[in-house]
């Protein structure tokens, strides 16, 4: 993920909770525009309280949730009533998350990292069975190590030429200590954050730390990347060179962030949907930059095509049969409907406003969302964790 930690409200693309400061980002939208300040659903129904983290979840068709409090290591079972029941719990108290049902088997991912550096030196894709137990299908993060498919990727101020004086006087000026280098390729790290079980077996993967979708085999050997999301363009503005503390040399200039999958969803046509946290500050102070993109994976070229942009953090994804999508704006404190029209323009609704949404998940009976999910995970606030799961009806 780019850095630029002295503004980052939030590192959740590395797997580590701090203290949030969000507030409402004004951003042109683009390709999108929001539309609608007032929730749709006539009512709502908390089904558990008291989460830490709930990050992801996935609803069987019976209406059974499960829900991963990522940062606890934990999985919950929480049946149609709101019975609630810890069925996983990671021996090594690493992060799990990645939640998606295959048929009578529940997929999630485990992220081990360094409590210092938060960096993520071990992931997997695992199988939890109606026995209770965790069976690993592939080991993430050595395909990482080997293939590192964002490598060929250019992050940084790619267009500036350190062999040009002028270009090289000005990178000169960057301040690496606080923000890393101003050039960087692709690196190796994997932090797989969702996945989605097809019918075949296989499985995609979003990794958000190897900025890329995955595909995995149902036995785990074959390992595939389907797609690398394309670095995120931000244009260095006066304003936001003196909110950075950067030389004035940067202002015209432009700064790729690394993309960040967060979720993954398969639509009834087989489009692949991803959506995607920008690097760098989720809050107002460069802008709601976050997207969700769509990607032909039938195609031969699978390229990611951009559907909706100006989101302030995306991390839970639904589609419906209809194709209609469903996102959940972490740092923007809602849930959008994003309505996809034809020449690739999108309209996005606001249609449920609450604190921190993390996931959202479309059902028949309602939808099902996580909120809340970063109380408690600063411990320096002495803060209780108050997440929720919730479904909304219409």
């Amino acid at each position: 993920m780019s850095k630029f930690p002295q503004l980052t409200s939030a590192a959740l693309a590395v797997g580590v909770a701090t203290t949030l400061a969000v507030a409402p980002a004004a951003s042109a939208l683009h390709a999108s525009h929001h539309a609608g300040h007032h929730s749709h659903h006539a009512s709502h129904h908390v089904l558990a309280r008291g989460l830490l983290s709930p990050l992801r979840a996935a609803v069987s068709p019976q209406g059974t949730a499960y829900v991963s409090e990522n940062f606890a290591g934990k999985i919950d079972r929480i049946s149609p009533s709101g019975k609630k029941r810890t069925i996983y719990t990671e021996p090594h108290g690493y992060e799990v998350g990645g939640l998606s049902l295959a048929g009578r088997h529940l997929l999630f991912t485990v992220t081990q990292s360094d409590e210092t550096t938060h960096e993520n030196s071990g992931s997997w894709l695992k199988m939890l069975t109606r026995s209770g137990h965790a069976r690993t299908i592939a080991d993430l993060h050595q395909y990482e190590v080997r293939h590192n498919p964002d490598q060929h990727a250019t992050y940084g101020f790619a267009d500036l030429d350190p062999s040009n004086a002028t270009d090289a006087a000005c990178l000169a000026k960057w301040p690496t200590a606080d923000n890393g280098p101003a050039i960087s390729p692709g690196g190796v790290d994997s932090h797989p954050y969702a996945t989605y079980a097809l019918r075949n077996g296989w499985t995609y993967v979003a990794d958000a730390g190897g900025n890329d979708l995955l595909m995995v085999s149902p036995s785990g050997r074959i390992i595939r990347t389907v797609a690398t999301l394309p670095p995120i363009p931000l244009v260095i503005t006066a304003p936001a060179a003196a909110g950075m503390g950067l030389d004035p040399c940067f202002v015209g200039t432009t700064y790729y962030f690394e993309p960040v999958p967060t979720d993954v969803e398969v639509g009834s046509d087989g489009t692949v949907y991803v959506s995607s946290l920008p690097g760098g500050p989720e809050g107002p102070q460069l802008g709601a930059r976050g997207s969700v993109f769509a990607i032909h994976a039938a195609h031969h070229a699978k390229q990611p095509r951009l559907v909706a942009r100006g989101l302030l953090g995306p991390t839970g994804l639904a589609v419906t049969p209809r194709g209609d999508l469903y996102v959940a704006q972490l740092f923007g404190d809602v849930v959008s409907k994003v309505m996809l029209g034809r020449h690739g323009k999108a309209r996005v609704k606001d249609i449920i406003h609450t604190t921190g949404p993390g996931e959202v998940e479309w059902t028949p009976r309602g939808l099902y969302v996580t909120q809340n999910v970063l109380s408690g995970t600063d411990p320096s606030t002495g803060q209780a964790p108050a997440g929720q799961l919730v479904r909304y009806r219409r």
